[in-house]
């Protein structure tokens, strides 16, 4: 009797099991009745029914059954082959492109489903994916035009796990430079899960792509990034040209059904060829040449797109984005100018000439002598100066330049009679331009002021740059001053003047002319350079006017010159007046931004500019005032271009927050929050741009200007984006101007994989 029991009991129990599924039959009558409903939306919302492929419910199958063994909703399969919707998909059909997926879980129900209870499951699960803004997106997507059903019953939970894939059937892009992509492979896992959280240095990659000449160029800014993510030979960079026409209105866009490509795929670069190919002048910098454009597209419209390979598979696949960015201008400041109140002269010394030897190397008397056409009695003075280089045996040197300064002595003595004349004889080893050479190549805590170390170094070291400045260091000729009169309202009245009292030391009238010069409009100095480096810019009585007439018109000036003053008296600014300090540090900005302002700047133009740490002292009189002085702000200002160049961040961030706050605290208008956001910009800090410029969108405050800022950051920064949100700031820039919104979108035209911006630009650029 127990025994027939038993028998009884497993029946039933296998009979109950039988129908504590769906049947196929089942699955099919709810795939249809969800078909019908979600059509029905898309049609409502102007967009075409989704065709169902059984591929994709091969796929919808696969994942329904796995998340209903699990009891849990999840798109990521853990520890298996197919952990992405794009796996489970291509493990059956490679064609599509696009492709998107819904996941849900019903309420308990028993089975088996009576026709009224499939209906009624049907219209909960359309229901709940409606209400639901990322799968209500993905059921009226453009992107998408096929679309499929899989479903599996858990007996356990009594629920029914489903999930609907959606695909776009890809294209076949012409003209492909390999049949294999190169033998790039699909990556079975995420960039993120390769290159750890890097996501914005990939975001900075896809924007550092430019188009030269038919060469596409990638220039990025932080080498040492690259450096971090390619840490295997196998990782490299490839690109892949889209073209105007694959994303055209009235057609579906026409992107490589490829999991690899979506345009025509250049050759990749592999770490050591991208290294190899480096040609940024700053050592810093990564700039090179990732391909060319190939013949067949050579006169069609293209944008670059940017492939990250990692151990020579797919990592991520960045599209570029114009993103608009400026720097904010350095504040205007007046410098403080002297005005002795000295009367100007009409006679005294006027000219300048110079006579040149030119020795031969280790000789000591010219090759030929020159000719000197000048009035003995208007000389007023003489300097000779016999220069030797810092290189070679230093008593060979002095007895070298001994005798060529003897020899352009007597030479003038025989030809002028110089009895009467003041002579001034600078014979030596210049060192001074070369500690100044040193500093410029950052060696002057290394070496010192130890010379023998020196002479060590050129000779181990000897290459064009030191063969060009030990040319330099080599000077054999003598000035000759002359005197005489002039009328005031001559040309050169202000000049003559200036000579006479630098010759004179009368630095009272120097400082007199300067200031007059500055303010004079049409006037600046015309002197010879090497006069204005020995007499003018090395008293320090003349530093404060000096600085004020170079500010005045700073691009008129040698920028050699210029930070030549500059880099000489910040080394010794307690030497100065107060007045003289301000109208230097002024200067110092002004020229660092001016050597810095290139993006990729030579180290050559860097080494010139002094570094901030040693400036900063200077400026502790203005860092701690109540306001904000203009001249600390243009510190900070230069200083972030500073250490912008070498990358360091702690610093950049320094500067970065100090201007971020002044001109926050001073911003009164929608401009002044451009202004901001394009500063935020120009050092990839796009999210706080998107913070600041949204909320003005919300508020109702922005205006043509800050639209067209805010939805190109957007875009590019944006990737999870709200569609409606998007499509509304699209609408707010179109209000704006029309014509302006329709050249970016026609530019940047890859704004067109969008399917709402695509709809959009049909409607509103093609009336």
């Amino acid at each position: 009797m127990k025994l027939k029991c038993f028998i009884f009991c497993f029946f039933v129990i296998s009979f109950q099991s039988l129908y504590a599924q769906l049947s196929i039959a089942d699955e099919e009558k709810l795939a249809v009745l969800l078909t019908e409903k979600i059509n029905n939306l898309r049609v409502e919302k102007g967009k075409q029914p989704l065709k169902r492929h059984e591929d994709l419910a091969k796929a919808a199958k696969l994942h329904s059954g796995y998340i209903s063994k699990r009891n849990k909703l999840t798109h990521i399969q853990i520890k298996t082959a197919l952990p992405q919707p794009r796996d489970r998909v291509e493990k059956f059909n490679v064609s599509f492109t696009n492709i998107g997926e819904n996941i849900l879980y019903s309420k308990i129900i028993r089975t088996p489903l009576s026709m009224g209870n499939l209906k009624k499951l049907a219209i909960d699960m359309y229901r709940s994916w409606k209400n639901s803004p990322g799968h209500y997106a993905n059921m009226i997507s453009d992107s998408f035009s096929y679309g499929d059903f899989g479903f599996t019953y858990n007996s356990k939970s009594k629920r029914v796990f489903a999930v609907q894939v959606f695909g776009k059937k890809g294209h076949i892009v012409g003209g492909q430079l390999s049949k294999n992509a190169f033998g790039i492979l699909a990556s079975d896992l995420s960039c993120h899960d390769l290159i750890g959280n890097k996501g914005n240095i990939i975001v900075n990659m896809g924007n550092a792509l430019s188009i030269v000449n038919d060469e596409v160029v990638f220039s990025y800014h932080n080498l040492e990034s690259i450096q971090e993510i390619f840490e295997s030979a196998k990782d490299g960079l490839a690109i892949d040209l889209v073209t105007r026409d694959q994303l055209v209105c009235g057609q579906e866009n026409k992107l490589d059904a490829s999991s690899i490509y979506e345009g025509v795929l250049l050759k990749p670069k592999y770490r050591d060829e991208i290294f190899a190919g480096n040609t940024a002048q700053n050592p810093k910098r990564l700039v090179v040449v990732l391909g060319k454009v190939p013949e067949h597209l050579k006169n069609e419209t293209l944008s670059p797109n940017l492939i990250l390979i990692k151990d020579g598979k797919k990592c991520s696949y960045a599209v570029p984005s114009n993103i608009p960015s400026r720097r904010y201008n350095l504040r205007p400041i007046d410098p403080e100018v002297f005005i002795p109140g000295v009367a100007l002269k009409t006679e005294g010394v006027h000219g300048i000439y110079e006579v040149r030897f030119d020795f031969e190397s280790g000789k000591t008397k010219p090759l030929s002598n020159p000719k000197i056409d000048i009035d003995r009695s208007s000389i007023h003075s003489i300097d000779i100066k016999s220069f030797t280089s810092v290189d070679g045996n230093s008593k060979a040197n002095h007895l070298l330049h001994t005798k060529r300064a003897n020899y352009i002595h007597d030479f003038l003595n025989k030809n002028l009679d110089l009895s009467k004349v003041p002579i001034d004889i600078n014979a030596k080893e210049n060192w001074e331009l070369c500690f100044y050479h040193l500093e410029l190549l950052g060696l002057e805590h290394t070496l010192g002021q130890n010379k023998e170390a020196i002479k060590t170094y050129i000779q181990n070291n000897l290459d064009d740059k030191w063969e060009e400045s030990l040319s330099l260091q080599r000077q054999s000729k003598a000035i000759i001053y002359t005197k005489g009169t002039w009328n005031k309202h001559d040309d050169l009245h202000l000049n003559n003047n200036l000579i006479d009292a630098l010759l004179n030391q009368n630095y009272d009238l120097a400082n007199q002319v300067l200031a007059d010069m500055y303010f004079e409009v049409n006037s600046d100095l015309f002197l010879n350079e090497e006069f204005i480096h020995d007499k003018l810019f090395n008293k320090q009585e003349l530093v404060q006017n000096v600085s004020a007439l170079l500010l005045k018109n700073i691009n008129f000036y040698a920028t050699d010159n210029v930070v030549f003053f500059v880099r000489n008296w910040l080394s010794k600014s307690h030497l100065l007046s107060e007045e003289a300090q301000k109208n230097l540090l002024n200067l110092y900005t002004i020229t660092s931004r001016k050597l810095l302002r290139n993006w990729d700047s030579s180290i050559e133009d860097f080494s010139k500019v002094m570094h901030p740490e040693k400036v900063e002292p200077l400026f502790e009189n203005y860092k701690n005032q109540n306001k904000v002085n203009p001249l600390f702000l243009n510190f900070h200002m230069s200083s972030i271009e500073y250490f912008g160049q070498i990358n360091y961040s702690p610093k950049i961030g320094e500067s970065f927050d100090f201007i971020t706050n002044y001109f926050k605290s001073v911003s009164k208008n929608i401009k002044d929050d451009t202004d901001l956001s394009l500063f935020f910009n120009s050092w990839s800090m796009y999210t706080m741009t998107v913070e600041r410029l949204l909320e003005r969108f919300e508020d109702g405050k922005l205006d043509e200007e800050s639209s067209f800022v805010l939805i190109k950051t957007f875009v590019a920064n944006n990737k999870d984006y709200d569609a409606e949100v998007l499509l509304d700031i699209h609408k707010k820039a179109i209000s704006f101007n029309k014509d302006r919104w329709c050249r970016w979108i026609d530019r940047d035209f890859q704004n067109l994989r969008d399917d709402g911006v695509k709809n959009l630009f049909c409607k509103t650029c093609n009336d």
